[in-house]
């Protein structure tokens, strides 16, 4: 007897587990998110955009990320326009938060840079203006994300930071689009090139462009063909500034040299040929090259530091620095 309501007792048990209902109520639903909880990351990596950007010690100008450019993404992830994205911002319906990858959730801390930006330390943690070491601001006005790193940043800094977009459905944050931005700060003048400059008649050292493929490339996404086009004339968006002994760029002197060029004492400040510099820096893209000569009568074994950038007077954040120690020979 006791055997049979035991069996009983089973049977009625395991129909308690297998009986299932039609109310769609009584399924299982995903948690909803108050205003004061982080929501999770739902993982999806095809809604990551990954950007680098670089700072030069010495020209250290805000880095900009063009939303506009990634608007196909932002479609497909957010099914809005990049102009929709913006007003979702003011009317609530989008959020612009940080993400924390090693929890794997959005961080809503308020802003510590402006209204629309956060400071980050080392760590990519948010943090205040005195300990950071980056910051991402959201420029509205732009439709851009702005990257900026302090004065006193040093060599050799790196780190990433992430934010992203979201539409907020009072429930989670699963539509949205992150911006995983790797930085760097590096500092050319570190890596000097010793040059050996002819001390006789302007003889120039010639420094070939096609050595620096790459390094072209990547600042200007042109090739070594169409860089040398754009330095043959003073008249296009391409520029040639000198740095100053501190490293700073001389943004507001004529050319005093052939073409795009300059004659320049042993700091770097740019001077006329008749008041007897030290040494010239010519652009000679027809040849794929940069001309650096001395001025004559100067003594073999006097030695100054050449430096000058190449940049793009619609948009400084894309330039390529050079920095040389010259050494004047017989």
């Amino acid at each position: 007897m006791k055997k049979n309501i035991l069996y009983i007792a089973m049977a009625c048990l395991a129909l308690g587990f297998t009986a299932c209902s039609d109310d769609p109520n009584d399924a299982v639903t995903k948690h909803v998110y108050g205003p004061n909880e982080a929501p999770y990351l739902r993982t999806d990596a095809s809604a990551t955009i990954s950007n680098s950007v670089e700072f030069k010690i010495g020209h250290l100008a805000a880095q900009t990320i063009n939303l506009k450019d990634y608007a196909e993404q932002i479609q497909t992830k957010l099914k809005m326009t990049v102009d929709d994205v913006f007003a979702g911002l003011e009317t609530g319906d989008i959020v612009f938060y940080n993400i924390n990858p090693s929890r794997g959730a959005w961080d809503k801390t308020a802003p510590t840079k402006g209204t629309t930006g956060w400071y980050y330390n080392s760590a990519g943690g948010v943090t205040t203006e005195t300990n950071a070491q980056v910051a991402v601001e959201l420029d509205k006005a732009n439709k851009q994300i702005v990257v900026s790193v302090p004065e006193t940043v040093e060599d050799g800094m790196n780190g990433t930071v992430n934010v992203g977009f979201a539409v907020d459905n009072k429930k989670d944050y699963d539509m949205y689009v992150r911006f995983s931005i790797s930085y760097k700060v590096s500092d050319p003048s570190s890596n000097i090139v010793t040059i050996n400059v002819p001390n006789t008649d302007y003889t120039p050292y010639v420094v070939d462009l096609n050595a620096y493929e790459d390094n072209i490339k990547d600042a200007f996404g042109m090739t070594v063909k169409e860089f040398c086009n754009a330095i043959q004339s003073t008249d296009g968006d391409m520029v040639l500034y000198m740095l100053d002994k501190d490293g700073n760029w001389i943004t507001d002197q004529a050319y005093t040299a052939s073409g795009m060029g300059y004659w320049c004492d042993a700091d770097g400040n740019i001077m006329k040929w008749a008041d007897k510099p030290n040494y010239f820096v010519e652009s000679h893209g027809d040849e794929g090259a940069v001309y650096i000569g001395a001025y004559p009568g100067q003594e073999a074994g006097t030695e100054f530091r050449v430096r000058f950038v190449y940049t793009l007077k619609s948009d400084n954040s894309k330039f390529i620095q050079f920095v040389f120690k010259a050494v004047l020979i017989d």
